[in-house]
């Protein structure tokens, strides 16, 4: 029974910490908007430092353990952060922050459906072109949410 215990209090703390990197999707009123995309502009910036290290790497001629094992970790680094930009705008901007009668609803989920795409693209390559794209695509969605979704600007 203790060791039931002992899993149900384990499980339920997973699950909570698990809810609450994307903020609640509890309506508590609370967001911050601005922080939401200096986060996202954070893992475009390690993702794009990610694939420059594994291309500088990966051209060497020969590999040493070492470099194989930090292509490793570059390249489950660099997945990790792409998956958190897609996790945030879904769990997020879609799910809680985009309403249907909201300014502009539908360039907001046709900008939102690219970020969606070049993160996954910046998953599957290590060039710089869908980096760069991800990052126009995110600063083209700031500007266009946080200029007409003026209900954002009040806490």
């Amino acid at each position: 029974m203790k060791n039931l215990y002992i899993l149900t209090i384990a499980l339920a703390s997973l699950f909570s910490t698990a809810s609450l990197s994307a903020h609640c999707q509890v309506p508590c009123g609370i967001y911050g908007d601005e922080m939401k995309f200096g986060e996202l502009e954070q893992h475009i910036e390690t993702i794009a430092k990610a694939s420059k290290s594994i291309r500088e790497i990966a051209a060497k001629d020969t590999l040493t353990a070492q470099d194989q094992q930090q292509l490793i970790r570059w390249t489950n680094n660099k997945e990790s952060h792409a998956q958190k930009i897609i996790d945030e705008t879904a769990n997020y901007f879609l799910a809680q922050r985009i309403k249907a009668d909201a300014d502009h609803y539908t360039d907001k989920l046709e900008v939102l459906h690219h970020i969606i795409v070049y993160s996954m693209k910046s998953k599957q390559s290590v060039e710089a072109e869908p980096v760069e794209t991800l990052a126009k695509k995110l600063a083209a969605f700031k500007e266009l949410y946080l200029d007409h979704d003026h209900e954002h600007h009040t806490h």
